[in-house]
């Protein structure tokens, strides 16, 4: 297994409660949703989903595709109090505990607990067996990520971005060259560490071109940005869209790269 320290982020995981509430409209328009294809492999995977929990929502990117499957109880656990409100109004029929999911109190049962784009703003040694024990025996836990940038996978612009953000805090996912999603060999430890079972590993590619305000938009969501004084997040939104112009000719292509990790509570006892 990877050494965790390696992965140590210099963004607190904290940061992750309220860095997204303050432009829910940019955040949403922003970021890409996740492919149709990783939604049948979690229906693949279980034949009921009557009670769904999902982890740090955001603006309900992955919500929509969820309520889909027509839960009879659907639990979101969304520490943000704008975020939390957002979600009431776009989705009725959404359960939102505006809590942190490691410190809510919410009695379990589900077949389904989902986390997109999230769980690393978690202590995995307290979120896992935590959603273990929500679990129905036999339910599914599945996190996803969307990649946006990782090196050796043909794509120039993630590639040319990098240098920009050398001296920046990384959130907990990220290190300079890689995502932690990629690592298989450390969630498929945590997972059975954390007495799941049944680990599946998938990762799905999408490609895009992005002009210079695609570019700016995508960065300006990122928590690593929200973050940094007004004049320095400036400065390196101008410098990625400027990339985009002089290096791209207004049109960069992109990989987006969606790994997803699918355990089960074991049936059995234990």
């Amino acid at each position: 297994m990877s050494d965790p320290a390696s992965l140590a982020a210099r963004l607190p995981r904290a940061a992750g409660r309220t860095v997204f509430g303050n432009d829910v409209a940019g955040y949403h328009s922003a970021r890409p949703g996740y492919p149709a294809a990783l939604y049948q492999l979690i229906a693949a995977r279980l034949a009921s989903f009557e009670s769904i929990a999902e982890i740090g929502p955001g603006t309900g990117l992955a919500t929509e595709a969820l309520a889909a499957f027509n839960p009879h109880r659907f639990v979101a656990f969304e520490p943000d109090p704008v975020l939390a409100a957002h979600l009431r109004t776009r989705f009725a029929e959404l359960d939102v505990v505006n809590d942190d999911f490691c410190a809510a109190e919410v009695g379990g049962g589900f077949d389904l607990i989902a986390s997109a784009s999230s769980f690393h703003w978690l202590d995995p040694a307290t979120a896992l067996p935590k959603a273990r024990d929500l679990l129905k025996p036999g339910g599914c836990l599945a996190i996803w990520w969307n990649v946006y940038r990782q090196k050796g996978i043909g794509d120039p612009f993630a590639e040319a971005v990098m240098p920009l953000l050398a001296d920046i805090d990384l959130p907990p996912s990220e290190a300079t060259e890689r995502h932690y999603s990629l690592d298989t060999e450390l969630h498929r430890g945590r997972l059975e560490a954390a007495g799941f079972t049944g680990v599946e590993h998938h990762v799905f590619r999408r490609e895009r071109i992005l002009s210079a305000e695609d570019a700016r938009a995508l960065y300006a969501s990122f928590s690593l940005v929200r973050l940094l004084t007004n004049e320095r997040r400036k400065a390196l939104l101008d410098a990625i869209a400027a990339l985009v112009t002089e290096q791209f000719a207004g049109a960069a292509p992109s990989v987006l790269l969606s790994p997803i990790y699918l355990a089960s509570r074991p049936v059995t006892a234990g």
